[in-house]
């Protein structure tokens, strides 16, 4: 979207790109596979023609040479991801080598290649493998004046988890959670800059080595950074209600939630108890699930690399319950899928291969947290389908309810209704 300072707003510009290209202006969706680029000039209103964003073979072949030395043989666009774009290459001088080049349109690519290095030399690979990357010379400036950055990293061969997982005997589950806790406590284990500072976490190459820092959280445009456990919870309360307020579809849940949760918001968040300031504040991977996680494809449960690091955070461990949660849960349009069967045993093995921090699970820091973290999580319920029965949805809201339901009648002014 072109940056100009006019009357048009993000959410009406977005409004209006959605519409836009609903309106058929693409043609068909059928068979296509392509980003495109579209300019708005919110002063005018007026918005250009999109463009399918593609990489040529001459920008690839420029692009991998300069970052490899390498020459490219073949290319072929295999994924276009929610923030990336993907392009799997060969070259000529080795037919087992293959790279993966990719345009991304919301990770800094300086700072991700800076810290996937930094990681792979830190940490064990058996532990936390992650694919090699080869910076391109000069992408840092073309990426500020494009808006798009280039990332070129090694091709690693393997299903994705989230393909396999769902199909994997309890006992291979419990193999591949116990892998999964010990890549957590990798990245909670890394060091951070002094001062509890919680945001997202940027790499700089000075002098003098890698540095690293805590700037804004990018992630969910929260802000920040922030001093305090309390001024995070509080900000992701807030941009969770902007969500709820501009949901569309869940009239009925509206009705019952929307005044009471605001009028809490704006005279509740006082409530948070100081027990939260305990919980420790860590490096994560704030993505870090079975879909961007790479198998091995002869041993299922064994990790072949971590992907897609656009954003790695300094933020509370317990940050990441729904991600952890989705080693526990099957996936559901309502974010709330049913348990795996014998889900306490798959617990227990993620938090037994990582007894330090089970005991931090098991803390009165973590529930609390947990408490208000999960408020925010569930507060904007998804919209539910028309077509189900009447015990179908009870059901499709029941978490939201009960979420909500618990922390407005134990730190609200409302009792349950």
């Amino acid at each position: 979207m072109t940056e100009l300072q006019s009357s048009m707003s993000q959410d009406e510009a977005i409004s209006a790109l959605l519409a836009f290209m609903f309106s058929g202006v693409i043609g068909s969706p059928k068979g296509k596979g392509v980003s495109y680029l579209v300019d708005i000039d919110r002063a005018s209103r007026k918005i250009q023609p999109p463009i399918p964003i593609v990489l040529s073979k001459a920008e690839l072949e420029e692009a991998v040479f300069s970052a490899t030395g390498h020459h490219l043989k073949a290319s072929s666009r295999f994924a276009d991801g929610a923030l990336s774009i993907s392009y799997k290459v060969s070259i000529e001088e080795d037919s087992d080598i293959q790279y993966v080049v990719q345009l991304r349109h919301h990770g800094n690519v300086t700072s991700m290649n800076l810290l996937m290095s930094l990681i792979s030399s830190a940490i064990d690979p058996s532990i936390l493998p992650l694919p090699t990357v080869y910076p391109i010379p000069g992408e840092e400036q073309r990426q500020k004046t494009t808006g798009i950055g280039r990332q070129i990293m090694q091709l690693i061969s393997g299903p994705m988890a989230d393909s396999v997982y769902p199909r994997m005997s309890h006992e291979e589950k419990l193999v591949f959670v116990r892998h999964m806790a010990l890549a957590f406590q990798a990245t909670w284990r890394i060091t951070l800059p002094k001062g509890c500072l919680i945001g997202e976490l940027c790499a700089t190459e000075t002098d003098n080595g890698v540095v690293l820092s805590i700037g804004p959280d990018r992630h969910y445009k929260l802000g920040g950074p922030f001093t305090t456990v309390r001024d995070y919870l509080r900000a992701h309360i807030c941009s969770s209600l902007d969500s709820f307020k501009r949901q569309e579809g869940i009239d009925e849940y509206k009705a019952r939630f929307l005044q009471r949760v605001t009028d809490f918001v704006e005279g509740g968040m006082h409530n948070i108890p100081a027990i939260v300031e305990d919980i420790p504040v860590v490096a994560v991977h704030s993505d870090m699930g079975p879909h961007n996680v790479i198998l091995s494809p002869t041993t299922p449960t064994d990790i072949n690399a971590i992907i897609d690091w656009e954003f790695v955070a300094s933020a509370p461990y317990a940050s990441l319950h729904r991600i952890i949660e989705m080693l526990f849960r099957e996936s559901a349009p309502n974010g709330f899928g049913a348990e795996y069967a014998h889900a306490d045993e798959l617990r227990d093995a993620f938090w037994g291969a990582i007894p330090e921090w089970r005991t931090w699970n098991e803390s009165e820091a973590t529930r609390v947290f947990l408490e208000w973290f999960r408020f925010a999580l569930f507060m904007k319920a998804e919209w539910r389908p028309k077509d189900l029965d009447e015990e179908e949805k009870e059901r499709y809201w029941e978490e939201n309810v009960r979420v909500v339901e618990g922390l407005l009648g134990k730190y609200g002014s409302h009792g349950a209704s």
